[in-house]
């Protein structure tokens, strides 16, 4: 029952794995293009770029990380390559957190309907300032992260037990992410509320039975609370498994656990592609022309066959 467990939780992590790599790359893939042929990019989709990028190594160093711990087991006594992969890991987490967290700001300050003074300058000025904050949110995850690998050396140098070690780290992660995850909770539900107030209004002033304003304003609501259930499900999960093994000493934690942590980044950009109609009609193209390839791969392999056996029979 074990190995069986075991290797259900490999192809369901291999699956997700293989959607978020294919799910983020398409549209980190999309904006690079658009980006090479206009020599420009939007304010909002270069945040994106950055968070699918940013996803797309998270979740290269979490598959590592995974399939290390399920096919080479024996490697856990290496402590020099786990330091190295729990750095990359937590700094990359980290970096995907703020980059989460710039979006949910960006999107609360542009589409939130408030008029007060202060919020309106934010809206006029916050364009201008995504590279900024873009930086400045790659230069406070490596430095939050930093105090990783300075307690993992120290602890290796005094042969500390292992879960003194897994607390110091949790405690690391603690720190480096609480503040990316508050901002984006706290302007995720911000976003929310307003939509669903403006929403409201709108079914109240309708003259008609169907407005295609408020069905897309309960669209971008349930878009946000579907985004926001993933990130904060990842958050939890993320949390957990940084946990001691004592603490969660029980098998079937780790295990859930470490498939929910795969499920944001994954279900995430699947809800992008599906939200955004240039995503959306790019992604049928692809589709599209990945499937006339295969079919006319297959008529020539039928062809080449067909002629190869009517030249042995000559």
């Amino acid at each position: 029952m074990r190995v069986l467990v075991r290797v259900v939780q490999i192809f369901i992590i291999t699956f997700l794995i293989l959607i978020g790599m294919f799910g983020n790359g398409f549209i980190a893939t999309f904006y690079c293009l658009h980006w090479v042929k206009s020599r420009k990019l939007s304010s909002c989709d270069m945040i994106l770029t950055c968070l699918v990028i940013s996803r797309i190594l998270l979740l290269g160093i979490s598959a590592t990380s995974f399939f290390i711990s399920a096919f080479a087991p024996g490697t856990s006594n290496l402590k020099e390559v786990w330091i190295t992969i729990d750095f990359l890991w937590l700094f990359g987490n980290t970096v995907v957190l703020w980059f989460t967290a710039c979006l949910s700001i960006f999107y609360c300050v542009k589409i939130t309907n408030c008029n007060q003074p202060l919020f309106l300058q934010m809206r006029q000025r916050i364009s201008a300032k995504v590279p900024k904050m873009l930086l400045g949110s790659l230069l406070v995850s490596f430095v939050s992260s930093v105090p990783h690998i300075w307690g993992d050396y120290n602890f290796t140098v005094a042969d500390t037990s292992w879960d003194v070690s897994s607390f110091y780290f949790f405690f690391v992660y603690s720190a480096a992410s609480f503040t990316p995850f508050i901002i984006f909770l706290s302007s995720s539900i911000l976003l929310i509320s307003s939509l669903w107030r403006h929403t409201r209004n709108m079914r109240h002033n309708a003259t008609s039975f169907w407005d295609p304003s408020t069905e897309a304003h309960e669209r971008a609501i349930k878009v946000m609370i579907s985004c926001l259930v993933l990130c904060v499900c990842s958050f939890v999960a993320q949390a957990m498994l940084t946990l001691p093994s004592s603490l969660t000493d029980r098998t079937w934690i780790s295990e859930i656990t470490s498939m929910v942590v795969f499920v944001c980044p994954s279900g995430h950009s699947l809800i992008l592609i599906l939200i955004s109609p240039k995503l959306k009609q790019a992604m049928v193209r692809t589709l599209h022309s990945i499937t006339c390839h295969c079919r006319k791969q297959q008529v020539r392999g039928k062809h080449g066959f067909v002629q190869s056996k009517n030249n042995l029979m000559e």
